[in-house]
């Protein structure tokens, strides 16, 4: 070689044209492609040139005349779309929010056969009907959705709009014959776009399975918040792409397109038999109790009136199955949980949605926690959650986080959570309290509840609480301590009598 002269040479910043490469990989070796990439600290970042895509198979969608993108949600498209090309990452919006119509505007912006992948059957249900009937002329004929329950795909072609859930795409289980054609039709066809709903739910030793199976230039994932208790997010990321783009949840409450929601945390003193008990008991033992805690019963029968008479819808949660049921038992009101068939909870979900229903609480366990379309409901009275998980935090806030009309009230939505004082409970709701201050929402804590003579439902009875001292404060301690697994076979036993 000669001297500077004869080369020239390249900016600390600058690519030489001979050290640019357009390398095709094998399709079968895209993923270890990827992880390998990943491994040197070189991840990759994927854009999808749909508008030269001859290839892949088209899908007919155009969005239907008179559909409205608000500000953020055509923001939070343009950081996916540049120059006819796609890009892939994540799209960080709150509950209520509609994810959803981002989801259903890529789809339509690309136009090419696209899977979207959800967590419940019941959520799949949501997305065909938002697909076909509110946004855009797709036809029935063109989307697959495929379920366990109801073989409407079996025996027909693979549409070109999939649309399933993680655990249908990861099943480790045989297949039917006609289940392990249809996956087979999924993996050998290239698919333009995946949209992976609520993707931060969803472990990230499945996606490569997912990702393996459902073959795409382009993936798009959605949430209401890139928080997971495991730190596992940053495999997300590494797997998916980057963030695209996040909206700020109190910008979009304040210009009017979420609830003005108000926190309150309600601390629930145990009565004094409960807490000798609770002293006495195993951390399993503890946990029943402090959900038990007759107080609470007795707050969530002050709270649950006070709102069903100023004419609100209300949810009040349980992450805890016997508790909920108990709850909703005893206060003869309707309850949803995984239990029940998908007709069975339409039905209950539709009552709850009429206006002029007689259904005005329902009691839910954690089946409700994500793609459940709730728009009414503006109370939200927690029970118990998930130890100090922010993720389950945010998903059940999520539920009253639609923009409530007519209201010209600081505060237009309540989150109620109630925490049994002195007990283990009062450090994980820490833990939360902590996020949704973070989030910039209005907190406060509240150690009264006073009826309408002015006196406090936790100091009646000498200060034993509503129901200290009663027959039902042993029943609900009976309920506590009871084996659980002796509990499901009586309750099974009784079943099969009935």
């Amino acid at each position: 070689g000669g001297g500077d002269d004869d080369d020239e040479r390249v900016g600390a910043n600058e690519v030489a044209a001979s050290q640019l490469w357009h390398i095709e990989i094998d399709r079968n070796m895209y993923l270890d492609v990827k992880q390998r990439c990943l491994q040197l600290k070189f991840p990759c970042l994927e854009e999808y040139d749909f508008a030269n895509d001859k290839v892949t198979p088209d899908l007919k969608i155009e969005a239907r005349p008179g559909t409205f993108i608000r500000s953020y949600q055509e923001k939070s498209l343009s950081k996916m779309f540049s120059h006819g090309r796609a890009r892939s990452g994540f799209i960080v919006l709150p509950c209520g929010a509609g994810k959803t119509l981002v989801g259903i505007s890529a789809v339509a912006n690309i136009k090419k056969c696209s899977a979207v992948i959800c967590n419940t059957s019941m959520a799949v249900t949501q997305w065909k009907q938002q697909f076909m009937s509110v946004w855009t002329d797709v036809k029935e004929s063109d989307i697959t959705c495929f379920l366990s329950k109801g073989g409407e795909w079996q025996g027909k072609k693979l549409g070109r709009l999939l649309i399933t859930t993680y655990p249908m795409i990861t099943l480790d289980k045989k297949r039917s014959k006609a289940g392990e054609d249809l996956i087979a039709q999924i993996k050998a066809r290239q698919w333009g776009l995946i949209v992976l709903d609520e993707v931060h739910l969803s472990f990230a030793d499945k996606f490569w399975q997912v990702l393996n199976v459902v073959n795409a230039h382009c993936k798009l994932g959605l949430t209401a918040t890139l928080v997971r208790e495991d730190d596992k997010i940053k495999e997300l990321k590494n797997l998916i792409g980057p963030k695209l783009y996040e909206a700020d949840w109190q910008d979009l409450a304040n210009q009017g397109y979420l609830a003005r929601v108000q926190c309150v945390e309600v601390w629930c003193p145990m009565t004094p038999l409960f807490m000798k008990q609770y002293l006495a008991s195993t951390p399993r033992q503890r946990k029943d109790l402090w959900i038990m805690n007759p107080n609470k019963l007795a707050a969530v029968e002050f709270l649950v009136t006070y709102w069903e008479e100023e004419g609100h819808k209300i949810i009040v949660f349980s992450d805890d199955l016997r508790p909920v049921v108990a709850y909703s038992d005893r206060m003869d009101r309707k309850c949803m949980t995984g239990d029940d068939d998908a007709q069975t909870r339409e039905e209950v979900l539709s009552k709850f949605r009429d206006p002029n229903s007689e259904v005005k609480t329902l009691f839910m366990s954690s089946v409700g926690d994500a793609a459940i379309d709730l728009p009414d409901a503006s109370v939200i009275i927690q029970i118990s959650s998930n130890f100090g998980s922010r993720q389950k935090e945010a998903q059940r806030l999520g539920r009253i986080l639609r923009a409530k009309p007519g209201s010209n009230a600081r505060f237009n939505a309540h989150f109620y959570t109630l925490v049994s004082q002195d007990t283990q409970e009062m450090y994980y709701s820490t833990k939360r309290q902590r996020y949704l201050v973070d989030q910039g929402y209005a907190f406060k804590v509240v150690t009264k509840l006073e009826d309408r003579s002015g006196q406090d439902v936790f100091t009646k009875n000498k200060g034993a609480g509503k129901y200290g001292g009663t027959e039902l404060e042993k029943d609900l301690l009976q309920f506590a301590i009871e084996d659980r697994a002796e509990a499901k076979a009586r309750a099974a036993e009784r079943a099969g009598t009935t």
